[in-house]
């Protein structure tokens, strides 16, 4: 069960074809590995990032990256993070923001999110030295992802279908909740003193989208999964690029 629920995490979370034999989503969409994944992503993508900046500009090396990150994911986050600003942002009812958020297309407010949050996560890697943008890309993406797995465990999810329905299992979701963050506290090890603040930072961003998606909407969706992701991903780069 723990190779099933491992393969259903990192089929859930990039494009790798790994899902599992039978095609279902695996045991609660393999949750409890959230962390681990995106802390494998981020490294993937550093490594990129280190390459290019060897052979080019620091700029150039955070567009690859960013680009990796992009690519390994299928942008699925970046796509839940603009249906949700489609959605949480318009003036309509709450039936109205959900069907807005199942549109595939892209409205003003979710262009505009992801061309920021884009932007952002390029000029906060292109201010790192390699080395740091190694620790920064595996912490961010174990955080992040930390972040979804707490929103998924712990938010209402509101349609009566979907990602959230496939991840419910209140009987596990301290054990899973324990192994997301003991995961995502060993990869801070990395750089625990950026970490330390990465971790307020990351934990603030999700508090705000969990607020304003339970206002809006009366809880979560898989496009707030998404929306968690992205901007939790962002804050945390965000502070790594302090100097």
């Amino acid at each position: 069960m723990k190779l099933r629920s491992l393969r259903a995490a990192v089929s859930f979370l990039t494009v790798l074809p790994v899902a599992n034999v039978d095609g279902g989503p695996g045991e609660r969409l393999g949750r409890a590995y959230f962390p681990a994944v995106g802390g494998v992503v981020g490294l993937v993508a550093a490594l990129v990032f280190a390459v290019v900046a060897a052979l080019s500009t620091p700029l150039l090396a955070a567009a690859a990256a960013v680009a990796v990150l992009c690519v390994l994911t299928g942008a699925i986050h970046l796509d839940g993070l603009g249906d949700s600003a489609d959605g949480l942002l318009g003036r309509t009812d709450v039936a109205q923001r959900l069907q807005t958020m199942r549109d595939p297309r892209l409205g003003s407010y979710g262009v505009v999110a992801i061309a920021v949050v884009l932007l952002l996560d390029m000029a906060a890697l292109a201010a790192m030295s390699p080395v740091r943008a190694l620790a920064a890309l595996i912490i961010a993406g174990a955080l992040s992802r930390l972040a979804t797995l707490w929103v998924v465990t712990l938010v209402p999810y509101v349609r009566s279908a979907g990602l959230g329905v496939a991840a419910l299992d209140p009987g596990h979701r301290f054990a899973d909740l324990a192994v997301g963050s003991l995961t995502a506290l060993l990869l801070c090890l990395l750089d625990w003193r950026r970490a330390v603040i990465a971790i307020a930072c990351v934990a603030l961003t999700a508090l705000l989208v969990v607020t304003l998606a339970r206002r809006r909407i009366g809880g979560a969706t898989g496009d707030v999964y998404g929306a968690t992701a992205e901007l939790c991903q962002m804050a945390a780069l965000l502070v790594f690029a302090v100097r």
